[in-house]
Parts: structure tokens; sequence; C-alpha cells
């Protein structure tokens, strides 16, 4: 079972929710090649509340983790000639040191 994945396009919003304020993300539209076949996906990924600066400016590796997702939902049974809604919520990578909020004020 052979599968290869590429991002076609990514559109940056803000993305309203059932409750609470709208969260930025990016919808990704991503070209899957599996079983000889060609399929669309599209993924929805918003952005943690507590994702860093550095995570929310890093596009590649928002990119990364929605395919990794979709390898995942294919590891697991998904079918990609099946389509269905996905959504996601990507925050900090693992093992990377949280910054401390500076304060607005500084003694000088």
């Amino acid at each position: 079972m052979s599968t290869t994945m590429s991002i076609e396009s990514g559109l940056a919003a803000h993305f309203k929710q059932v409750q609470g304020p709208s969260l930025p993300g990016i919808s990704w539209l991503v070209r899957i090649d599996h079983n000889g076949a060609t399929h669309h996906a599209r993924v929805t990924a918003l952005l943690a509340p507590d994702a860093s600066k550095a995570t929310r400016r890093n596009k590649d590796y928002q990119a990364r983790t929605t395919m990794e997702y979709l390898t995942d939902q294919i590891e697991s049974g998904w079918d990609p000639a099946k389509p269905r809604e996905h959504t996601i919520h990507i925050g900090d990578p693992l093992g990377s040191a949280a910054q401390a909020p500076r304060p607005w004020w500084r003694f000088w």
C-alpha cells in the first residue's frame, strides 16, 4: 500500500466555532495518491490558544502536522476515497521550550 501526499493550497483565516470565539488556523487542501488513485482531503488545522508565536508563524510545521495526521488516519483504516470533514488542533512541538510571557513593563 503506497501513499504519497502534497499540499495543494492553504487558506489562512479565523474559523467560527460552535462554542466560543473564532480560532486562527489554515484550511489545507491535501493531494493524496493512495493505491494508484488520486484523492483530495480538506483539513482545517486550528491553532491551539497556547501556541507560541514561533508555531503560529511556522507554516511548514503546520503543513507537516496536517499530513502526519492524514497518514495516521489512513494507517487506522480511513479510506481517502470516502471524503469526510477533518479538523485538528495544532500546538507547540513536543520538547519545544515554552517561553514565559514578557511583561509589558520594564524597570530601567
